[in-house]
């Protein structure tokens, strides 16, 4: 790959990259100020929060906010229900 091509390619992916970027930014104003399980309220300026609530994006219009103990207690749940099909196969 000469020159040419290499500058090329980093323009397009640090474009490419922006684009995301913007994407990400336009859906934080689409989430939701609660947990979606159990309603506790999201605060949106604090960091603390938005370093440990769980944010999961299904689709451009779907965004789904989670606190940290309905998450934990949703993947230990996932967790249960795989070892108990593991266990009925066997």
């Amino acid at each position: 790959m000469n020159r040419k091509q290499r500058r090329a390619t980093a323009k397009l992916s640090k474009k490419q990259g922006a684009e995301k970027l913007s994407e990400k930014i336009f859906q934080f104003d689409k989430l939701a100020d609660e947990c979606l399980v159990c309603s506790l309220p999201f605060d949106k300026k604090s960091k603390q929060m938005a370093a440990t609530w769980n944010v999961v994006v299904a689709d451009e219009e779907t965004v789904r906010l989670y606190c940290p103990d309905c998450w934990e207690r949703a993947n230990k749940l996932i967790n249960k229900l795989k070892e108990e099909k593991e266990n009925a196969s066997k």
